[in-house]
């Protein structure tokens, strides 16, 4: 795939993954819209695009709301004329367990995580269908392709979980019905790649939780992790950029961060009856 000259929209684009991923493709020779809600990320972002050389627009917008896609679409066409990759990267999570999440964070991390990708869909799409091509990437997660982690985990992850198996699914059906119309689509699903996303997580338990979650993803997830982090693979977001990059030139629809992601994949998708004895297993009968 040629990336010299074309235009990416990327939301979630002023940190982690999408950061990695508008430089990396700005390095390539693509222009580069960068959506996110962080401005004075935002600004960062788009004064290094364009000291390579390249196109930038930087636009605020929370993809939980219709009007702020609407805009991005509005702007990104008035200044770029065109787009030929959407990334829709923007996501959130909520830890806490099932019984104390009320809707209204329900509403928050569906409406981001999937419907935020629906919005990205609703506004590009049509453009993409009149051209006859272009590329659609979405973040989903590890989280949904295999559901199950251990209990500790799980219990307090259910809605991430839920909506990113959603990001999932909406992909394989937008793959079995663009593909033969010029249009290819990926579907990201990292496991531990080192990004903002756990710190800036709703936790939905007591301060003194909340505390100690936090100290546990800052060991994880920032520069200055230990080395029972280093032993749990957590994987550079240049790198995952990288991953992105080589496997949009490959056109694979699974964007893997994790060897062991497969594995799980391959033994939840052998047979389904062994599936429920893994999580008996895992759970408890």
């Amino acid at each position: 795939m040629d990336f010299k000259g074309k235009v990416a929209v990327i939301t979630g684009g002023a940190s982690g993954i999408g950061r990695s991923v508008a430089l990396a493709l700005a390095k390539l020779g693509t222009d580069i819209v960068v959506a996110d809600l962080d401005d004075t990320r935002l600004g960062e972002v788009r004064k290094e695009i364009e000291g390579m050389g390249r196109r930038a627009l930087a636009v605020h917008c929370d993809v939980l709301k219709d009007a702020d896609i609407d805009n991005l679409a509005e702007e990104t066409f008035k200044t770029m004329s065109k787009v030929d990759i959407l990334f829709n990267n923007a996501g959130v999570s909520i830890r806490g367990r099932m019984e104390n999440i009320s809707m209204k964070d329900w509403e928050w991390i569906v409406g981001i995580n999937l419907f935020g990708v629906v919005r990205g869909i609703h506004a590009f799409l049509p453009h993409m269908l009149e051209r006859g091509s272009g590329y659609i990437i979405n973040t989903a997660s590890g989280n949904g392709l295999v559901g199950s982690e251990p209990p500790a985990v799980a219990s307090e992850g259910i809605p991430y979980t839920a909506s990113k198996f959603g990001v999932v699914g909406l992909s394989e059906g937008l793959f079995g019905y663009l593909r033969p119309q010029g249009i290819m689509v990926s579907v990201l699903c990292p496991a531990l790649v080192r990004t903002s996303i756990a710190t800036n997580a709703r936790y939905i338990m007591s301060d003194s939780e909340k505390k100690a979650k936090l100290q546990d993803a800052e060991k994880l997830f920032t520069k200055n992790m230990g080395k029972a982090a280093d032993a749990l693979d957590v994987m550079e977001s240049d790198d995952a950029a990288q991953l992105v990059i080589k496997s949009m030139e490959e056109k694979r629809f699974f964007i893997i961060t994790h060897e062991s992601q497969y594995e799980h994949l391959m033994r939840r998708g052998q047979d389904y009856r062994k599936l429920e004895k893994y999580l008996q297993d895992a759970f408890g009968k």
